[in-house]
C-alpha cells in the first residue's frame, strides 16, 4: 500500500498539529498548574492519549468525507495528481475508511466518558462527527455557514481538553492559588489557565475563518460550476476580500489585546507579535493587492502558516 496518498487524504500534517496543540495545552499549560496545587489530572497519560486520538479520528473522518463529497468539484479545483478519492481510492474504499475512523473514535469517547464519570461527554463525539458530515454534505456550499462550522471545530480542539478537566479547572484550590490580578501578571493560577484556553480557542476560530474565506475565493471558479453558494459567489470576490480583511483586522486587534491583558513578560509579548502580528499584517497587505487565483492560492497557504503560529502562542506563555 502506498502510504503517501493515504497521509494526504487524512491531511496528516494537520492531524499532527491537532495532536501537538492538545498535548501542549495539557502538559505545558494545565498540568503544571494542577501540580502547583497538588491536584492530579482526571486524564493521566494513556487516557489523555485516547482523548487526543479520538479528536484526531474526528478530524481525519471529516477530511475523508469532505473528499468523498468533493469528487466532482476537485476535478476543477485541484490538479489531477492531488485528487485522492476517485483517482487512487475508489469511493467504496473511502467510505469504509470514514466509517472505520468514526466508529473507533466513538468507542474511545464512550470509554472516556465513563472513565471521567461524565456521561454527557458521550454526546460530544457524535455531535462533532455530525457537524463535519453536514458541513461536507450541505453547509460548505452555503455562504459563511461552512466557514463558521470549520472555525468552531478548530476552537473545539482546545475546548475539549479544557472540558475534560473542567472540575479541576473550577476547583477551589486553583481559584485560590493566586489572586486575579497576580495570576494574570505572573502567568499562573486559574485566570492564567482560562485566559490561555479561551485565547487559543478564539485564535483558532478567527484565524481559521480568515483562511476559509480566502480559500473560498481561491476555489470560486470550480465552486460556481458545481452550483455552490459560497461567500465569494453570493456577494462577489471584492466584497469577500473586504469581509476577510475585516476579520483579519479583528484578529490583529485580538493579538494586541491579549498582549496587553496577559502581561507575562516583555519577551513573550515581543515573540507573540513577531510570530503572529507581523505575518498577519503582511497577509492583510497581500489581500488588498490580490486579484488572481494564484494570489489567493499563496494567501491561503500563508494564512495556514499564521494558523500554525497558534502553537507559538501556547509555547511562549510558559517561557
Amino acid at each position: 500500500m502506498n502510504v503517501k496518498p493515504f497521509l494526504r487524504l487524512i491531511r496528516f500534517s494537520n492531524l499532527v498539529i491537532v495532536a501537538l496543540t492538545q498535548y501542549l495545552l495539557q502538559y505545558h499549560i494545565l498540568i503544571p498548574e494542577l501540580r502547583n496545587i497538588h491536584v492530579a489530572p482526571f486524564l493521566p497519560d494513556f487516557p489523555f492519549f485516547l482523548l487526543v486520538l479520538s479528536t484526531v479520528l474526528i478530524a481525519a473522518g471529516g477530511y475523508i468525507v469532505n473528499d468523498i463529497e468533493d469528487v466532482e468539484i476537485d476535478k476543477l479545483n485541484k490538479a489531477e495528481k492531488k485528487q485522492i478519492v476517485g483517482r487512487i481510492y475508489p469511493l467504496s474504499i473511502a467510505w469504509k475508511m470514514y466509517i472505520f475512523s468514526i466508529v473507533v473514535g466513538f468507542i474511545i469517547s464512550i470509554y472516556l466518558a465513563f472513565y471521567i464519570d461524565n456521561i454527557i461527554q458521550i454526546l460530544i463525539y457524535p455531535a462533532a462527527v455530525g457537524m463535519l458530515y453536514a458541513y461536507s454534505k450541505w453547509w460548505k456550499k452555503q455562504p459563511l455557514i461552512g466557514n463558521l462550522v470549520i472555525s468552531f471545530f478548530c476552537a473545539f480542539v482546545a475546548w475539549v481538553v479544557f472540558y475534560a478537566e473542567i472540575l479541576n479547572v473550577n476547583s477551589e484550590k486553583l481559584h485560590q492559588s493566586l489572586s486575579t490580578s497576580k495570576a494574570v501578571l505572573t502567568g499562573s493560577g486559574y485566570d492564567f489557565v482560562t485566559l490561555i484556553f479561551s485565547g487559543y480557542a478564539i485564535f483558532a476560530f478567527i484565524s481559521t475563518l480568515f483562511r476559509e474565506i480566502i480559500k473560498d475565493i481561491e476555489d470560486a471558479e470550480g465552486d460556481k460550476v458545481e452550483n455552490c453558494r459560497t461567500l465569494p459567489i453570493a456577494i462577489g470576490i471584492k466584497n469577500s476580500q473586504g469581509v476577510a480583511f475585516l476579520i483579519g483586522l479583528v484578529f490583529l486587534g485580538m493579538v494586541f489585546y491579549y498582549s496587553y491583558i496577559l502581561r507575562v513578560g516583555v519577551l513573550q509579548v515581543i515573540l507573540l507579535n513577531f510570530a503572529i502580528s507581523l505575518p498577519l499584517m503582511y497577509a492583510l497587505f497581500l489581500l488588498l493587492k490580490a486579484d488572481k487565483k494564484e494570489d489567493f492560492s499563496f494567501l491561503s497557504k500563508f494564512a495556514k502558516f499564521i494558523m500554525l503560529s497558534g502553537v507559538v502562542f501556547i509555547l511562549i506563555m510558559k517561557i
